[in-house]
């Protein structure tokens, strides 16, 4: 498999739990750690994002 489809594919799988995360926000007993979680993962998928082509 093309390492580039590996990386969007990936980025994608990120930013659906991203989603998840912040859609079930408030079933965390601690509102700062879901925020870390989500800042986390926006890293994660801003780094996956530079080895991408621009679309």
């Amino acid at each position: 498999m093309d390492i580039l489809k590996q990386v969007a594919e990936l980025k994608e799988f990120l930013g659906k739990v991203y989603c998840f995360i912040e859609d079930n926000e408030d079933s965390f007993k601690d509102g700062v750690e879901a925020e870390e979680m989500k800042n986390g993962l926006w890293n994660w998928m801003q780094t996956l994002a530079q080895f991408l082509p621009e679309p």
